[in-house]
């Protein structure tokens, strides 16, 4: 949920960076509803569905992943340690430091024994907690998506050696698909800690079940290098903004409607309104997305703006911070007000990522970092 930087001579957009802000701060507001049940229920509902945001971050992954790190020559064994070293520099930094901080915490107020902490801690900052049930909203509870990205960064290098192979986006979903569907079904009989413990669980919780999702952004991300073609979106290319936005506002109608019916607070805990989360959200952020990519639009030069940007680049501590321990102190010794909260966090996040999680991750690329050999994976690999 940050800038990445472009790599081998492609160009940063600056448009998904600004992006990502936008959609991080919905995500505030999902946890931090500023509306009334009862003055504005309306609007409470509408909110209340803003977990829908997270589709973004993984549609935008699946694009950013393959645009900046696919090869079609093929990869040396430094640069693949090289990939595995920008991500790690990326997402384990800050995710430790708070973490530690947390359960420093929580083992000094005694809501945890030592043995405790330790195997919650360990559990967090591998991001093993993401498969368990039971262990999923311990620690910076909003990390659970880190799980469903490592997932994907570890995939990542193999589709990029298979990515020329007819249907591999198709069978690639298809696969994980059912190797959900398996281990769920096992574990249910065969319960762990919760791990894999419903379908649900899987389904919304899990790569397993968000794959379609980092799918849409590759394909997106083949689309812009050339490697797919699509006719259809070319010749509708100018009208894919607003197709996108009319079914983001119809899609959010719907889980609005199911929340009512069927009388739960979020669309996601019922079947309908996880399969619009998972399968529809990234086909309406897929039209948007293309248009980003393909046609300038007031929307995405908002979205490019410099502020937007600087914004976008600090969106992972602020993700990780705006339910933490720093939203508490915020709250009791600033203000409760949900808008005064959410800008001293987006000006606390800012000064975060500028002292600690930019510094971090460029120190150690700087040192972990070693020079790409010339010689590349045999083409025989890439077939």
């Amino acid at each position: 949920m940050k800038k990445e930087t472009a790599t081998h001579g492609r160009k940063f957009i600056p448009a998904l960076t600004g992006l990502r802000a936008f959609c991080a701060y919905g995500i505030f507001f999902y946890h931090l509803n500023p509306f009334s049940k009862e003055a504005q229920p309306s609007l409470f509902t509408l909110f209340d569905q803003f977990y829908s945001f997270i589709p973004f971050f993984f549609v935008i992954s699946g694009f950013v992943i393959f645009y900046n790190y696919y090869k079609p020559g093929g990869y040396s064994k430094n640069e693949w340690y090289n990939y595995f070293v920008s991500r790690f520099a990326r997402i384990f930094p800050i995710l430790i430091i708070l973490n530690t901080a947390y359960f420093a915490l929580c083992y000094r107020d005694h809501i945890y024994n030592a043995v405790e902490t330790i195997k919650l801690y360990l559990l967090n900052i591998t991001l093993l907690k993401g498969f368990f049930a039971d262990y999923f909203f311990t620690g910076i509870v909003p990390s659970w998506t880190n799980s469903v990205e490592e997932v994907f960064y570890l995939l990542a290098p193999l589709l990029f050696l298979f990515s020329k192979k007819r249907w591999i986006l198709i069978k690639f979903v298809l696969l994980f698909y059912a190797l959900g569907f398996i281990l769920t079904c096992i574990f249910i009989n065969v319960p762990f800690h919760g791990f894999l413990s419903s379908f649900r669980f899987t389904a919304y919780f899990t790569f397993f079940g968000r794959v379609f999702e980092f799918t849409a952004g590759i394909y997106l991300a083949l689309l812009f290098m050339n490697m797919y073609k699509n006719k259809w979106l070319e010749k509708v290319k100018q009208f894919t903004l607003p197709i996108g936005f009319l079914l983001l506002a119809f899609l959010y109608a719907l889980l609005c409607n199911i929340s009512s019916q069927y009388h739960v607070a979020h669309a996601n805990e019922v079947w309908q309104g996880i399969l619009i989360n998972n399968l529809l959200f990234p086909v309406a952020i897929f039209f948007i997305l293309y248009s980003f990519l393909y046609c300038k639009s007031i929307v995405q030069k908002m979205l490019s703006s410099k502020i937007m940007v600087a914004l976008g680049n600090s969106t992972y501590s602020f993700y990780l911070l705006h339910t933490s321990f720093i939203l508490s102190y915020i709250r009791k010794y600033i203000s409760k007000n949900v808008f005064i909260v959410f800008v001293v966090m987006i000006i606390v996040s800012f000064i975060f990522y500028k002292l600690v999680e930019q510094p971090i991750a460029k120190f150690l690329k700087r040192k972990l970092y070693r020079k790409p050999a010339t010689t590349q994976l045999s083409s025989s690999i890439n077939a």
